[in-house]
């Protein structure tokens, strides 16, 4: 039978993807990308573990014809490096990087103490839907973990994500809630965190000034990354800790209950000698790094003690008959807001 269509209908799919502008806009994008999966650069001179002429990238932000890397040096002061934006060197390093230059180019990475990084998905059209890495800040001594009293509402559960995302990375956390003159917090998850898990908790305000000398005596002479949902108040903690209104600021939605992206893109401040902060955008999803259900299990140490009672060895403590660690929760022995966060977070890892 005759093909009543001797036309083949056009595909424009594949008129696209051979299209040679196309295929260059698209390995540009895989260069800018070009991540392993540690987070490590690709160029060969990456993590040198000595050097001589070593500069700190502070800031990163994209110019017209590339990316400009602002680096300062204690001997030298600053300089703004030009990069184009598909070369290697401009996609590997990170605010907090040491870097070692030659000539005013990057010649390397120092090897890094630990890197701050959270999984995103990316829905690039060259990206087919995947997920990317995306780091925040490296060499850090803190994380500050920023949460607001009110506006918008305290949410614990989100802290207790962002201590999972810390403790993956080995950098030593803090919890900050902000606005505290707004309203007090009193929540079970900062007692355990603060009395059982030790980690430090600061109730501050930038309005009235509380707690934010607190703040300062732990994080002089460090370095260390603010991060937190939109609205929270971390660029108002920065300006606190830097003693002027350096970084602008914005009101929560009263629509929506979610505060706006005033901070953009990263960038490290000086407050003190020695005395680094970097403010980083809010994060109002947070995907977790690479990790299996057993891996989770590492993360909650209050299960430790009490798995060996449990019916099997793999036993990943949600649908499992004869569990110690359900049992320990009806026993009030582990918290119940904690069991529902590992209930929460296991549900999204592999």
């Amino acid at each position: 039978m005759e093909n009543d269509f001797p036309f083949e209908k056009p595909n424009k799919r594949k008129e696209r993807t051979e299209n040679k502008r196309y295929l260059a806009k698209k390995k540009r994008y895989q260069e800018k990308m070009a991540w392993n999966s540690s987070g490590a650069p690709e160029f060969s001179s990456a993590f040198l573990e000595k050097s001589e002429n070593v500069w700190r990238i502070s800031e990163i932000k994209q110019g017209v014809s590339g990316k400009i890397l602002t680096c300062f040096s204690q001997d030298w002061g600053i300089l703004d490096l030009q990069i184009r934006w598909n070369d290697e060197r401009a996609g590997a390093v990170v605010i907090g990087d040491y870097v070692s230059l030659r000539k005013e180019e990057i010649d390397g990475i120092i090897k890094r103490a630990n890197l701050l990084a959270r999984y995103k998905w990316d829905n690039n059209r060259f990206s087919l839907g995947s997920r990317i890495l995306q780091p925040i800040a490296a060499n850090l001594d803190y994380v500050v973990i920023v949460a607001s009293a009110k506006d918008p509402k305290f949410q614990p559960w989100f802290i207790d994500r962002y201590m999972v995302l810390v403790d993956e990375t080995g950098i030593p956390p803090i919890i900050c809630i902000t606005k505290s003159d707004l309203l007090p917090i009193d929540d079970p998850v900062l007692d355990w965190y603060e009395n059982t898990l030790k980690v430090p908790v600061i109730h501050a305000s930038s309005v009235s000034g509380d707690g934010i000398g607190a703040l300062q005596e732990i994080l002089r002479g460090k370095t260390v990354a603010f991060v937190g949902k939109s609205g929270v108040g971390k660029s108002s903690l920065t300006n606190a800790l830097l003693g002027d209104d350096v970084i602008t600021t914005s009101h929560v939605s009263e629509k929506w209950g979610q505060g706006r992206h005033t901070t953009t893109a990263s960038k490290m401040h000086v407050w003190g000698k020695d005395s680094y902060v970097i403010d980083t955008p809010g994060i109002r999803s947070l995907e977790f790094l690479e990790f299996d259900r057993e891996e989770l299990k590492m993360y909650f140490p209050e299960f430790v003690k009490h798995s060996g009672k449990c019916q099997f060895r793999d036993c990943n403590h949600a649908t499992e008959p004869i569990c110690g660690i359900k049992s320990a929760v009806s026993e009030w022995k582990i918290p119940e807001f904690r069991y529902r966060t590992y209930l929460r977070l296991l549900s999204e890892v592999a």
